[in-house]
């Protein structure tokens, strides 16, 4: 897992596979009414709004042939991560949405701000969206990077 700024992101362009064009769609339609989703070459962004949820609810998920790569465009959260082999399987991978669930206890668990971004590998098993004591509003694009 990588954290950082987006503006750290937008200037530097780290080697991701098709950063460039996932970019360019979120720039396009970035302020889009969420729920929403939007193609691009090598992948597809997702607009989402909600309210953050407690860190103890749900499972843990994974993905096989895509980096999440997550950006908090409002408001904030409670990401909690874990090494996927400390974790169980709780729900077998389903490659349709190329996702698997995994129970147990996060290795860390990290506040992120608005304007922050986030990259998840398939290792990296993850909730997002969480908090500990109180719930709050967010807007976020997850975009999904072909590996």
């Amino acid at each position: 897992m990588l954290i950082q700024t987006f503006d750290w992101l937008e200037r530097t362009r780290p080697p991701l596979p098709h950063l460039e064009a996932a970019l360019a769609c979120l720039a396009e339609h970035r302020e889009a009414p969420a729920p929403a989703r939007f193609a691009f070459s090598g992948g597809f962004l997702l607009l989402q709004e909600g309210t953050t949820r407690p860190l103890w609810e749900g499972d843990f998920e994974a993905h096989r042939r895509h980096l999440d790569l997550q950006i908090l465009l409002r408001g904030q959260e409670l990401l909690a991560w874990a090494d996927l082999p400390r974790l169980s399987p709780a729900r077998p991978y389903d490659p349709d949405s190329d996702k698997a669930m995994y129970t147990g206890r996060p290795d860390l668990t990290l506040t992120v701000p608005e304007g922050s971004c986030y990259i998840l590998w398939p290792e990296d098993g993850h909730k997002a969206c969480r908090h500990t004591l109180t719930a709050a509003p967010y807007r976020k694009a997850v975009i999904k990077l072909e590996l």
